[in-house]
């Protein structure tokens, strides 16, 4: 709440004291009164805004010999009330009084009021403000707003005071740059984080919805239609594409804040800052903040379920992608509404301090165990961001952020048996350097072992959550203390207080190692005091004898603990029990606490109860004590001296001689190492023997003949389910994070895949499918090859006889085949390798009989290439064991997202495949000889993954590759990779071009890879397909364009956008005119290319489209048949025909109409009677940077839904229970391929045919022995 004091100034006679009586009165006063009347206390009735007390009204003379008291009281005010009466006193405002205003030295808000309007009958509003208003609020910015008032009539008095009042309360300084007439850029960041926190759905827009629940917040009323429509409409006016049907922009937000501020209406902006708890200076209110939040000592702080509830909201609605990972830029725009990532998580190196899934980024179980962790160390910080977030309590008692937290109960010091209440528990790992504490805590997080040594310096944090027996959840943090070790452990207080147990850690391979434990327990008693885990790591090494006073064995023993210290290897997977185990501890600490003096002396006096009552004589009262002291003598030197005398000791004799009664001789407690991850011993020692990293177990595929399952029912009658082939996914390499048990709250990592990607392909080329594409000419033609003898391979001359395009890089002398001697046989490749070998490759695995299968199989037979996860499979889909995979690749560092087979030089004998990895690497792979090679290795020419990749039409060794950070590669599979440099610097051109030409084909530097690089954008490329002509190539990326490339010319022809969201798929129809995408808007999209626009939308899937394809047997000059599959798990069937591609007419607005802008403008101003208080200021002269001219000619712009035509499925049908991912056509057949839980399925649909029944269907199946079908589907 604020007290106004407003100072009234002017000239002598200008009405100050009549304006002030005339407020306090009600009525003009007719009397005489005195020139300065006192000072007076508005009450809080009188036209006082909401968050005033009081408002106090000084009365102030000009005369010289009260220049004094003037300036006193102006150096009091808020605010002031300057008034003018006729030309002279109006002179008088520039020349004198503004000035003398900035001579104090004073910035408060000025309000200049043109009193005495009654006199002035001449003259009309309008030209007092344009003549007289306006040219001095353009000369001083100190001025906020101007009215024209008239004590004798009682006209604007109140109005006049209240703007003093609203100057104060809703000053306009903090919002608007009245110079530049823009939002002030404090104004601009609170409002876009009010923006982004009313963005409940996180889609960049405010919905209908969300507007009226932010009117309802910010007023407490709501807002009607036609306010509604007005707002949109002003917002369009100015910016029309800040308005669309999923609601308003920020950009269309922030605009019509400064339109409230532009026209006098800068308490509405007031209103919703404060309704979001910031003050005058536009920072958030400190209670807000930091609420008062007390932890009592031995207490902890944790996060309560509606604390977790909003945090796992806030995770998925940021997960942009759908991942189950939150990346660098879905972090940055989450923790956009707040200064950054805490420090406290910069201290900890996060997210490395958290789970990661293989591609680094955060998935919701290491959020929810950073922000348990935070909270547990720092529960201000949580309470702070959890205000920067926007979290808003149900519980109507406690609004506030503590909602969020609870505390729990004191932690008491137990060893009799007893849990302690809480989730989240602290554990120190202590331990000499090279002990393994590193190991450990990447262990813990699921990370790969590494042999290199580097030393901890700075301290160093892990979280994770572990199921404890039970199934219970509790969240674990793990800290490896460095530098901050002394310090840490010197502080007694603060030990005991965080920490709930201590792991001792020891190199049990070192000799010296153990002996740091007892000399730090010896420095520091007070560790007597917490529960203790002794863990000897590094046990897959050569267990040593340990120089110190006792072994390990012996010491745990000593203090009394139930079992001696773990052995363990961070290379096993059982070292996930090590952490259940340090949970435990923690949780029940009465388990693992070092027997102190008060417990055994309490065992002491029950032992002298039992003791009292046995007679002894005082002849064997000597013999008794030389017993008694012959017992306290220890077996081994104690951490704590203790005297021979004393009953502790005798006590411990007592129970150290019953446990070595009952443990000789002395048994290590060990945990198992893994076990074997073969079904068959003798092939697990045969990997382990030659090194290789041994696989789990895997199992094998099984197919499956639904009877009536699933048809399709279509206008030529039923495609009938006859094949469900479900292939084995591997299990993760034992390098990569195994996937753990996770939190209820939490979700698991999945691997980043990309489903089931497959290639139909036919070796032989007796049949083609229909080719509706046809060229009047042809640039070159590729003559028949006679076949090497020593290579047996041969082109394909039929397929490939004549094209309507020069070859790709025609004309550079570099990219020129060198000629063999006789120009009819095949040239031998670079990289025909007799054997290969790569860590990036796991094993290749062939089936026993592939040599006979190969050669009793049809030619005419259908082959499938599949890549699922880390396998990639060849499978032959015309034998009738073709759930059995001729070969099978298993790699280790990466999974395959795509691939693609050679048309050109594929035969009976050879088969060229490239496949992409999310590692960035690609693998050129011959199926037949099993010989595969490494292309870009290790990122040397790109380091993203590979989204997409094909085989250049006409070539045999160029293929090209997209990859995540937005940029096509061209490489040649021949050539070796060298350390790539952008021949025209990267990011040297204009942002905006169309394309960057990295390297052009036309390069002479071309004796290494890669052969081009374009890049189209910053964000991934999806997909892309090759032109029927062989000359233009469909490009769609994540950023939601759809590039259409001259790639011969390098060069973009046209920029299609998405109705929203990315694009994921893209196919051409056969005979080149229509192009057909997929994406994030739910929709199939058909665009024409001799238009150059969008001729249809196809709308029938519930969630993103992930694959579309042409069906070239359904298809001819006029008619179309292609399908789409997507997330949603439904097949869709599509047919379309010139005719019915026309456009709907526009609909006719029957809008009622609206005022312009200037009417429009009294809306959004405060309705009062003649008041001029607007503030009124020239529109900027700027405007946005424009679009590059080039891009702006290529791009075509979103047409709206009602003036595109709309296109229906022929057939919809729900296909299992997980997404699908590939779709292609046979002649005879189509099909499906998905991921589904840990098996990927192929599925197989024979087409209707007359007379063939559902017996000669499964006999079809069974052979599918390819007759009359088509060379290839192209996998999408």
């Amino acid at each position: 709440m604020a007290t106004v004091r407003i100072c009234v100034c002017g000239d002598e006679g200008t009405g100050k004291s009549s304006l002030i009586t005339s407020l306090v009165k009600g009525v003009f006063v007719t009397n005489k009164i005195q020139p300065v009347l006192p000072q007076i206390t508005i009450p809080p009735t009188i036209g006082t805004p909401e968050n005033v007390t009081t408002t106090t009204v000084v009365d102030t003379s000009a005369l010289p010999q009260e220049r004094a008291n003037l300036a006193r009281e102006i150096r009091k005010s808020n605010v002031i009330l300057l008034v003018y009466s006729d030309h002279y006193s109006y002179e008088r405002v520039a020349l004198f009084w503004l000035p003398h205003f900035r001579s104090l030295g004073v910035n408060v808000p000025v309000v200049l009021c043109a009193n005495k309007a009654d006199l002035a009958t001449d003259t009309t509003d309008a030209q007092v403000i344009d003549e007289e208003m306006l040219p001095v609020m353009a000369e001083f910015k100190e001025i906020d707003s101007c009215i024209r008032s008239s004590a004798r009539q009682h006209r604007n008095v109140n109005e006049a005071f209240f703007l003093c009042q609203k100057a104060v309360t809703h000053p306009i300084a903090p919002l608007f740059d009245s110079k530049e007439s823009v939002l002030k850029p404090a104004a601009v960041a609170a409002l876009q984080r009010i923006f982004y926190l009313c963005d409940k759905d996180r889609d960049g827009f405010l919905s209908d919805k969300e507007i009226e629940d932010f009117q309802l917040k910010c007023f407490g009323k709501p807002l009607s239609e036609e306010d509604l429509v007005h707002i949109k409409e002003t917002i369009s006016k100015a910016y029309p594409d800040a308005v669309t049907p999923a609601g308003i922009t920020s950009r269309g937000f922030l605009h019509l804040n400064k339109l409230y501020a532009e026209k006098g209406r800068h308490e509405t902006v007031w209103i919703i800052l404060r309704s979001f708890q910031y003050t005058d200076n536009l920072s958030l209110q400190e209670t807000y903040l930091h609420p008062k939040f007390e932890v009592p000592p031995f207490s902890s702080a944790e996060l309560s379920p509606e604390g977790y509830r909003f945090l796992v909201d806030l995770f998925l609605l940021s997960d942009k992608d759908n991942d189950g990972g939150l990346n660098d830029s879905e972090l940055a725009s989450l923790f956009a509404p707040t200064p950054g990532l805490p420090s406290s998580w910069t201290d900890d190196s996060f997210p490395s301090s958290t789970v990661r899934d293989e591609a680094g980024h955060v998935t919701l179980q290491g959020w929810l165990a950073q922000w348990s962790m935070t909270t547990f160390t720092s529960p201000k910080t949580t309470l702070e961001y959890l205000a920067y977030l926007g979290f808003e309590s149900s519980d109507r008692s406690n609004p506030s952020t503590t909602a969020a937290l609870k505390v729990t109960k004191p932690r008491k010091r137990r060893r009799r048996p007893g849990r302690v209440g809480r989730n989240v528990v602290l554990c120190h790992v202590l331990g000499a350097a090279g002990a393994g504490k590193s190991s450990l805590l990447d262990a813990f997080l699921s990370r790969g072992f590494s042999n290199t040594y580097h030393p901890t310096i700075q301290p160093r944090t892990a979280v994770n959550t572990v199921e404890l027996p039970g199934g219970k959840q509790c969240y674990l943090i793990l800290d490896e203390l460095g530098e901050l070790e002394p310090a840490l452990l010197e502080n007694q207080s603060k030990l005991l207080d965080q920490c709930d147990v201590i792991a001792y850690t020891y190199d049990s391979s070192d000799p010296d190692s153990f002996a740091y434990i007892t000399k730090i327990r010896a420095k520091y008693p007070h560790l007597e005091e917490l529960p203790s885990i002794f863990l000897a790591l590094k046990a897959d090494l050569d267990r040593t004898t340990q120089r110190a006073e006792c072994q390990p064995h012996e010491y745990t023993a000593r203090l009394g603990l139930p079992a001696p210290p773990l052995h363990v290897s961070a290379t096993w997977s059982s070292i996930q029990e090590v952490f259940v185990h340090i949970a435990e501890a923690a949780m029940d600490p009465s388990t693992t606490f070092p027997r102190t003096e008060e417990d055994l002396e309490s065992k002491w006096m029950s032992w002298g109860i039992a003791l009292g009552a046995v007679p002894i004589t005082p002849e064997g009262a000597p013999g008794l004590r030389g017993n008694l002291e012959a017992w306290a003598q220890p077996l081994c030197p104690s951490p704590h001296p203790l005297s021979h005398n004393s009953s502790l000791a005798l006590l411990r004799r007592l129970s150290a001689t019953h446990r070595s009664s009952q443990t000789a001789p002395t048994i290590m407690f060990v945990l198992p190492p893994p076990p074997p991850r073969y079904s068959i011993p003798v092939a697990y020692a045969a990997g382990a023997a030659n090194g290789m990293a041994v696989p789990i177990i895997e199992t094998n595929n099984v197919i499956k003949h639904p009877e009536g399952g699933c048809p399709l029912q279509v206008g030529e009658g039923t495609y009938e389910l006859v094949d469900d082939l479900h292939l084995a996914t591997p299990p993760p390499h034992p390098s990569e994070a195994p996937i753990v048990n996770p939190n209820p709250l939490a979700t698991v990592p999945t691997p980043p895949t990309s489903g089931v990607k497959m290639s139909l392909v036919i070796t032989s080329n007796n049949k083609s499918p229909p080719n509706l594409y046809s060229s009047s000419a042809s640039a070159f033609d590729l003559r028949s090859i006679k076949e090497s003898e020593k290579e047996g391979r041969r082109s394909e001359s039929e397929s490939w006889s004549y094209v309507s395009a020069p070859a790709f890089g025609e004309g550079n002398p570099a990219l020129m085949i060198a000629p063999v001697k006789d120009g009819l046989k095949r040239r031998k490749p670079k990289n025909n390798i007799v054997k290969s070998s790569s860590s990036f490759v796991s094993r290749v695995i062939t089936h026993e009989s592939c040599t006979k299968r190969l050669a009793d199989r049809n030619p005419d037979g259908l082959f499938a290439f599949a890549n699922i996860n880390r396998a990639y499979q060849w499978l032959d889909l015309s034998s009738p064991n073709k759930e059995e995979p001729i070969a099978k690749i298993l790699f280790t560092k990466a999974h395959m997202l795509c691939h693609d087979v050679n048309e050109l030089s594929k035969s009976p004998s050879h088969v060229d495949i490239v496949m992409g990895s999310s590692a960035g690497d690609i693998i050129w792979y011959e199926p037949m000889s099993a010989k595969y090679a490494r292309i870009n290795k290790n990122g040397a020419v790109n380091n993203s993954a590979v989204t997409h990749i094909k085989w250049i039409p006409g070539s045999e060794n160029l293929f090209l590759a997209a990859h995540a950070n937005g940029q096509l590669v061209v490489y040649d599979k021949e050539k070796d990779d060298a350390l790539f440099t952008p021949e025209v610097e990267d990011g040297g051109a204009s942002s905006s071009k169309a394309l960057q030409i990295l390297k052009s084909v036309n390069s002479k530097n071309q004796k290494t890879n890669p052969v081009a690089v374009w890049r189209l954008s910053h964000q991934r490329i999806n997909s892309f397909a090759f032109s029927p002509d062989k000359q233009h190539l469909a490009v769609v990326l994540e950023d939601g364009t759809l590039r259409v490339l001259d790639y011969l010319k390098e060069e973009v022809t046209d920029i299609f956008a998405s109705y929203y969201g990315g694009m994921i798929c893209v196919c051409w129809s056969p005979d080149g005119k229509y192009i057909v995408s997929g994406g994030q808007d739910d929709l199939v999209t058909i665009w024409s290319l001799a238009e150059r626009k969008i001729v249809a939308r196809c709308q029938g899937h519930n969630s993103w489209v992930s694959a579309v394809a042409f069906d070239p047997w359904r298809c001819d000059e006029r008619n179309y048949r292609f399908g789409s599959v997507g997330d949603d798990c439904r097949l869709l069937l599509w047919d379309f025909n010139v005719g019915m591609l026309h456009r709907p007419k526009a609909l006719q607005a029957n809008a009622r109409h609206r005022n312009s802008i200037t009417t429009g403008a009294h809306q959004l101003s405060r309705h009062r009677t003649d008041s001029f208080s607007n503030r009124k200021r020239s529109d900027s002269n700027r405007t946005e940077k424009p679009l590059d001219d080039e891009v702006d000619n290529l791009r075509h712009p979103v047409e709206s839904r009602t003036l595109t035509a709309l296109l229906p499925p022929i057939m919809s049908k729900e296909v299992g229970s997980d997404p699908i991912s590939w779709l292609g056509f046979q002649e005879d057949f189509i099909f499906t391929s998905s991921l589904e839980g840990r098996e990927g399925h192929i599925r197989t649909w024979t087409r209707p045919r007359e007379g063939v029944t559902n017996e000669s269907r499964a006999d079809l199946s069974s052979t599918m022995s390819a007759t009359g079908s088509g060379a290839t589907a192209e996998h999408s």
